[in-house]
């Protein structure tokens, strides 16, 4: 999906914002980081991803239906967590995040292409904070 239309998504789903992708970026990298955390993956972050275009940038790395289900409510939330005024709203936007993260797993896991499948040893990770998405590290951690 190309990068304005994820931007356009997310601003839509902040009630008609208009937040630019520089204002959006670590929301939309802390989304990543919690899908590459439940698939066990290296997508790149969008700021990875957008140093590397100068054109109109695709972030086609996992199908769109998950791009619409999980990154754009994932950013909105991440923005609603920070933004005083949406500490009401953020509860909804984490069910939701949640649920569709937890189907992209579900149904996605087995189909990481290799090239984005982590090096994992395949044992028990050290790391307390594994498997956490980032905004529970955040307050927990």
């Amino acid at each position: 999906m190309l990068l304005n239309e994820i931007v356009r998504k997310v601003n839509n789903k902040l009630a008609g914002e208009l937040l630019t992708f520089e204002e959006l970026r670590d929301h939309l990298d802390a989304t990543i980081d919690d899908i590459n955390a439940r698939l066990d993956s290296t997508y790149p972050s969008f700021s990875e991803f957008y140093e590397q275009y100068t054109q109109e940038p695709d972030y086609n790395f996992f199908p769109d239906k998950y791009i619409r289900s999980v990154v754009v409510p994932g950013a909105a939330f991440y923005f609603f967590i920070v933004d005083e005024e949406g500490a009401d709203v953020a509860p909804q936007y984490a069910h939701e995040y949640d649920r569709n993260l937890f189907y992209m797993e579900r149904d996605y896991i087995s189909k990481v292409p290799e090239e984005y499948q982590a090096d994992s040893s395949g044992g028990l990770s050290s790391d307390p904070t594994y498997g956490v998405p980032s905004y529970y590290r955040q307050m927990f951690y």
